[in-house]
């Protein structure tokens, strides 16, 4: 029989941070908030396709900087492995390489090829990242003392909750979440191993530019809801009012350092913490509604299901 699941994690004084798409928002800025972080001082291995991008983070003996694809099994592996060269452990995985590709689904290309290569970053590149990073906490830091660790997936809330014109990102995002919901329930729990879905809201980052990409447009589609969607992407002064990644860095330290227990989901923003809380109660409103026909079949008590499934 397996202990009970620590409630708990502290995060060490002198913690090792491996973050994936550092050359930009919240990556960036979360880089830069651990390089800098004095009290304790922390250490951190930012990453990115092209380590040029990565001159906006300080360097210094607490930083190391590698060329990372999330796309590349060879390329996560040589990451890692340069990594416990030099710090010796990794303590905090952060799984922030990706994109967006906006549009009507019925406008996808024949064989999908944006939205695999998009998927191919925002879900399998986080998933052979958080392969390597579960090994490296059970098997490889308790060689240095330190045991388990973190793995923080950062999804938004298109990963509880969908919006119009984001079908393949939705897709990508919620895949992600129930992989991370699914890995948290099979690791040992003397593994000291936790697991985070973090879901921004709106964030000055470069979300809406260079790192969204758009397809063609359906005819069909012009006057629907996506086109609304689009137009409030390029509404820059609405982005006045969003979080600023600095924010985001700061409150995803909170999570790790607080010595408080880390939640398997977690919204960042007003606008993130208030959708997916209005979600919950629609889909509560909805299972309520259909009860009769959900509870007309089968005999198998949900206290037994749940035992499975907790």
């Amino acid at each position: 029989m397996t202990t009970p699941a620590p409630q708990l994690y502290n995060l060490p004084s002198d913690a090792v941070w491996f973050i994936t798409g550092c050359s930009s928002g919240m990556g960036q800025a979360l880089a830069q908030h651990i390089a800098t972080k004095t009290s304790p001082p922390q250490r951190v291995v930012a990453t990115a396709r092209n380590p040029a991008s990565l001159a906006e983070i300080p360097d210094g003996p607490n930083v190391l900087k590698l060329p990372l694809d999330v796309t590349s099994y060879k390329s996560i592996d040589a990451a890692f492995d340069s990594a416990v060269a030099h710090f010796g452990r990794v303590d905090v995985v952060v799984n922030n390489a990706g994109y967006n590709l906006m549009g009507d689904a019925e406008a996808s290309e024949p064989g999908n090829a944006g939205a695999r290569t998009l998927i191919d970053t925002n879900f399998w590149g986080a998933v052979d990242v958080t392969k390597r990073a579960l090994a490296i906490f059970r098997d490889t830091n308790p060689k240095t003392g330190q045991r388990g660790g973190v793995i923080l997936n950062i999804t938004s809330m298109g990963g509880f909750i969908s919006s119009p014109g984001n079908s393949f990102y939705h897709a990508s995002k919620y895949a992600l979440e129930g992989f991370a919901e699914s890995v948290a329930k099979e690791v040992l729990p003397e593994w000291n191993i936790h697991i985070c879905n973090v879901e921004p809201g709106g964030v000055l980052t470069k979300y809406t530019t260079t790192s969204l990409k758009r397809m063609p447009r359906h005819p069909a589609y012009l006057e629907g809801p996506t086109t609304d969607l689009l137009k409030f992407m390029d509404d820059t002064e609405t982005h006045k009012l969003f979080a600023s990644p600095e924010q985001v860095a700061q409150a995803i330290y909170g999570v790790v350092g607080s010595g408080r227990r880390i939640p398997v989901r977690i919204p960042m923003g007003r606008d993130a913490w208030g959708i997916v809380m209005s979600e919950v109660e629609r889909v509560k409103e909805e299972l309520e509604e259909f009860k009769d026909v959900s509870c007309a079949m089968g005999d198998y008590k949900v206290e037994d299901m749940a035992k499975l499934v907790k």
